[in-house]
């Protein structure tokens, strides 16, 4: 393949946390990039989130199902790559509705990939998570090792990196993969751990910690993210997956500790659920350094940073539910 001319992006699931991130850095950083958004809109408030770009000329939103092949392709048509970060939402509770996990990741993969086959797209990259390795045994996740999912959105997320390895095998569709750490950041929705505990210590609330707070996870504020996944989008080689990550892992206890300070409450708002330990999860971002990437937001700074938003932003986060 020629030298990449990227200027039209189609980006579905680009109203959730992740996706709308990318939009709005990928906007601030080219002011030439068209980006088109294809997303179903199903949580509450997911549009208002871009709100501040509706108004962009370089910008179109596309309410829609990606498993709609009569919707894609007329989208898929017009641009140069797609980047898949559409997901059905998971929040940890109650039951998980398998079917519909299935549906939007591996056959929203499927009819994306087809497109991007179709019409013979320069890039095609699936937004991924360092959860599909599976629960840490012993050092951070590389790349090359097994996939071993034990939750069943990591489950269908590695699925669909099977079907788009295929697709890069059999079609010599320019696939590209990120596995990333866990994103935090402003606009993080609040059924999601670093966002749950943030708004439930601002509002005086007990802060729970899963197990005995020994479990560990990375973390990755969601600039760096973001920039990352652009990273590989324009630099990584195709039919190549990337950890992306900071390479540092938080406890549970750790994590909850830094947001209570942050927040300027007291520790003991901090509870654990149980005895014994939780899962850990990491990644080693390794494989990212030769594309010229390293996160810039280190821990402590960017719960600082995020805490700030929501305290000034309470209206935001009092309309969804922190309960």
């Amino acid at each position: 393949m020629g030298k990449l001319r990227i200027r039209h992006l189609l980006v579905a699931g680009g109203a959730g946390f992740l996706g709308s991130a990318f939009v709005r850095d990928r906007l601030r950083a080219d002011p030439e990039i068209l980006i088109t958004v294809l997303d179903a809109l199903r949580r509450p408030g997911a549009q208002a989130d871009l709100a501040d770009v509706l108004d962009d000329r370089r910008f179109k939103l596309v309410q829609g199902d990606v498993r709609d092949q009569a919707v894609v392709d007329p989208l898929a048509g017009t641009v140069d790559a797609i980047i898949n970060f559409a997901s059905e939402e998971f929040t940890g509770s109650g039951a998980a509705d398998g079917p519909a996990f299935a549906r939007t990741d591996i056959e929203g993969t499927a009819v994306l990939l087809e497109a991007a086959r179709k019409f013979q797209h320069q890039r095609f990259l699936l937004v991924s998570s360092g959860e599909v390795y599976g629960p840490l045994k012993s050092a951070p996740n590389r790349e090359e090792d097994r996939l071993t999912p034990r939750s069943l959105p990591a489950s269908v997320r590695a699925a669909a990196e099977t079907l788009a390895g295929a697709y890069h095998a059999s079609y010599g569709v320019p696939v590209l993969i990120t596995r990333a750490a866990g994103a935090y950041g402003p606009r993080q929705p609040v059924n999601q751990l670093v966002a749950s505990l943030i708004t439930r210590a601002l509002s005086g609330m007990t802060v729970f910690v899963e197990g005995n707070g020994s479990a560990t996870r990375d973390y990755l504020h969601v600039d760096d993210e973001v920039a990352g996944i652009a990273r590989v989008l324009w630099k990584g080689e195709p039919g190549t997956a990337y950890n992306v990550g900071d390479g540092v892992q938080i406890s549970g206890s750790q994590l909850a500790d830094t947001i209570l300070e942050a927040c300027g409450k007291p520790s003991s708002l901090k509870r654990l659920t149980r005895e014994g330990p939780g899962w850990s999860y990491a990644v080693d971002p390794r494989r990212m350094r030769p594309l010229g990437w390293d996160p810039l937001v280190r821990f402590p700074d960017g719960i600082r940073l995020t805490v700030d938003w929501y305290r000034r932003n309470e209206s935001w986060w009092r309309l969804r539910d922190v309960a």
